[in-house]
């Protein structure tokens, strides 16, 4: 599938899947804290989080839905949103699983990430 970019100033060449995931910071100033994930690819994401205030450079690790956690890099910060990149980027299989895990209900996904 083709990327489709978002503005002439997105340069990306990779798939960013869009859509609500949820995740758990589990370290920094943050830790413990659940945020919205509105889109995510093998190399990062993009987090809508209405109170964070981190800034580029800023590093924490992340458990998105049921994977992690993963080392995220914050690359940019515009308002609510933040831009962070994985240490290492995510394999096939996890993709995969991700997408299947995301096929299921959100209500059970959030009870699921808040009960941990």
């Amino acid at each position: 599938m083709t990327y489709k970019p978002l503005s002439e100033l997105d340069t990306r060449t990779r798939h960013r899947w869009r859509g609500m995931a949820f995740a758990r910071i589990q370290s920094g100033a943050y830790v413990g804290r659940c945020v919205s994930v509105v889109e995510f690819s093998e190399t990062g994401c993009r987090v809508r989080d209405h109170t964070m205030a981190c800034e580029e450079g800023d590093m924490f690790h992340l458990v998105l839905e049921d994977v992690g956690p993963m080392v995220a890099d914050v690359r940019w910060t515009y308002g609510a949103f933040i831009g962070a990149s994985f240490r290492q980027p995510l394999t096939a299989l996890v993709m995969e699983h991700l997408h299947t895990r995301l096929d299921q209900p959100l209500q059970m996904r959030m009870a699921q990430m808040m009960n941990r």
